[in-house]
C-alpha cells in the first residue's frame, strides 16, 4: 500500500464515518416520529410509555450497536494502517541495505581498479626509467665517441696546417 492508497483509504474512513453519523441522526429522527407518533396515538398512557420507553431501548441499542460496529471497523482500519506503515518501513529499510552493499561493493572494486592501475602506472614507470639509464648510456657512449672522432680530426687537421706552414 503506497502513501495515495493510504490516503484514499482515510478518505472513504472519513466519509464512513459522516455516514454513521447521518444514520445517527436518521435514527434519532425516526425515534423521534415513532415517539410523537406513538404520543398522539389513541392509546392508553401506560401502553403508550411502555411503546416510548421500548422505541427508546430500540433506538439506544442501534446507535450503540452502529457505534461499537463504527469503533471496531475503525480500530481495524487503524491496524491495517498500522501494519502497512510497519511493512513499508521494513521495504525501505532492506533497500537502503541493498544500495548500501552495493555502494560497498562498487568502492571496493574502485580501489582495486585504482590499485591496478597504479601498479601499472608504477610499472610503466620503472620501465621509463630503465629506458632513459639505457639512452642515456648510449648517448654517453656515442658523445664519448663523437668527442674522439672529433679529437682525432682536430689532431690529423692540426698537422695538416702545420705541414702546409712550413
Amino acid at each position: 500500500m503506497g502513501l495515495f492508497d493510504y490516503l484514499e483509504e482515510k478518505r472513504r474512513e472519513a466519509a464512513m464515518k459522516r455516514n454513521i453519523k447521518e444514520a445517527g441522526k436518521l435514527a434519532l429522527g425516526a425515534s423521534i416520529g415513532a415517539a410523537i407518533g406513538v404520543l398522539f396515538a389513541p392509546k392508553s398512557g401506560k401502553e403508550t410509555r411502555e411503546d416510548i420507553a421500548d422505541k427508546a431501548k430500540e433506538t439506544a441499542e442501534a446507535v450503540s450497536s452502529a457505534t461499537k460496529d463504527a469503533a471496531d471497523t475503525i480500530q481495524f482500519k487503524a491496524n491495517q494502517a498500522n501494519e502497512q506503515l510497519k511493512k513499508t518501513y521494513e521495504d525501505l529499510r532492506t533497500k537502503l541495505d541493498e544500495k548500501r552493499e552495493e555502494l560497498g561493493e562498487n568502492v571496493e572494486v574502485a580501489k582495486a581498479k585504482a590499485q591496478a592501475i597504479g601498479e601499472i602506472v608504477k610499472e610503466g614507470a620503472e620501465d621509463v626509467k630503465k629506458d632513459v639509464k639505457e639512452t642515456k648510456e648510449e648517448v654517453k657512449e656515442d658523445i664519448k665517441k663523437g668527442a674522439e672522432e672529433v679529437k682525432k680530426d682536430t689532431k690529423e687537421t692540426s698537422k695538416k696546417v702545420e705541414k702546409e706552414t712550413k
